[in-house]
């Protein structure tokens, strides 16, 4: 089968974001990747969680999302398209790791066009809450060491800075996320190799591991949403006479708790309506069991290297105060 990475700028993005709201009605599985301009503030490897968690808070609200990939399959592991949302990204005015945008332009990411073509954040935010608000059915939301992934979604949707607290950052993805999937997560569950790691593996050897094959250039947004969305209908396949669903939905690699959501049986009430952006988003509850977390080693973000600054200070961009997370708090 052939794979076509579709190229999103500031000219198409409706024409786009109209192919995905067709394709989502049959294909719920969203697997997603983003590129960010590196880590201000680098994690010790051994640190906390909440040095981890709140590293990860100052560095998602100190920048801007550069790319982010999609792709749509269904629970067969059809794909149905390959999106790569390129946002506008301006060297000289958006804090970044130079060494982080070196490395990003050794594969292929081109700086001076998304600064000329890049796709505004603001209606970026608005397109992207607007299609996830008109969904047909529920989501299921593929990451590979996600949590970068998922705050970046959440700050450019919802346009204000990460929860204090991983608690709170938790409620607000189980209020914003039918489910959540971290293939990183699910790979300590896999019989020896990722196993033995304790599902301490990179997307790439995971997918070596299981035989599944990169399409498109590593480190670009689109092609890893690829090979997060094969490596997770490969995977899913090995673990399950090992573990259900239960065992890993709703957990995030680098949260130990698992995700909130409200303890109520689908169809026993009407969908709960939250802001989303300027959007309002039904979000359907559903009651599962809560397993007991199996400790994990932590990785820091990548990548780590030194900030660069440019005309810009080092602290959090002001957001507008009144525009609600993806969740209501």
């Amino acid at each position: 089968m052939g794979f076509h990475v579709r190229e999103v700028w500031n000219h198409n993005l409706a024409e786009e974001i109209s192919a995905m709201e067709d394709s989502l009605r049959h294909y719920p599985i969203v697997s997603i990747d983003s590129e960010f301009p590196g880590c201000l503030r680098p994690t010790p490897r051994h640190a906390g969680e909440e040095v981890r968690f709140a590293d990860m808070k100052f560095n998602v609200d100190s920048t801007d999302l550069i790319q982010l990939g999609v792709t749509l399959s269904d629970e067969k592991g059809t794909v149905a398209g390959i999106w790569q949302f390129n946002l506008e990204f301006d060297l000289d005015r958006d804090l970044h790791a130079k060494e982080s945008i070196l490395f990003l332009k050794s594969h292929g990411v081109d700086f001076e066009k998304l600064r000329s073509h890049g796709i505004e954040r603001i209606r970026f935010g608005a397109a992207f809450g607007g299609l996830i608000r008109r969904r047909s059915r529920p989501l299921t939301w593929v990451t590979f060491h996600g949590l970068y992934d998922l705050a970046y979604v959440v700050k450019v949707v919802g346009r204000r800075p990460i929860p204090d607290t991983a608690a709170e950052f938790g409620n607000v993805m189980g209020k914003g996320f039918d489910a959540v999937v971290d293939v990183k997560y699910v790979a300590r569950y896999l019989e020896g190799g990722a196993a033995v790691a304790g599902g301490e593996v990179g997307l790439q050897r995971l997918a070596d591991e299981l035989g599944v094959k990169r399409r498109g250039e590593a480190h670009t947004a689109g092609s890893d949403s690829l090979l997060t969305a094969l490596v997770y209908s490969k995977l899913k396949k090995k673990v399950k006479h090992v573990v259900g669903l239960d065992s890993y939905v709703d957990f995030v690699y680098g949260i130990s708790g698992r995700i909130s959501r409200q303890s109520v049986a689908v169809g026993t009430t009407p969908p709960m309506v939250i802001p989303f952006g300027n959007c309002r988003l039904p979000v359907y509850r559903i009651a599962v069991p809560v397993p007991v977390p199996v400790p994990v080693v932590y990785r820091s973000c990548r990548p780590q290297f030194p900030i660069h600054y440019q005309h810009r200070r080092n602290v959090p961009p002001r957001l507008s105060a009144g525009m609600g997370y993806l969740a209501a708090v």
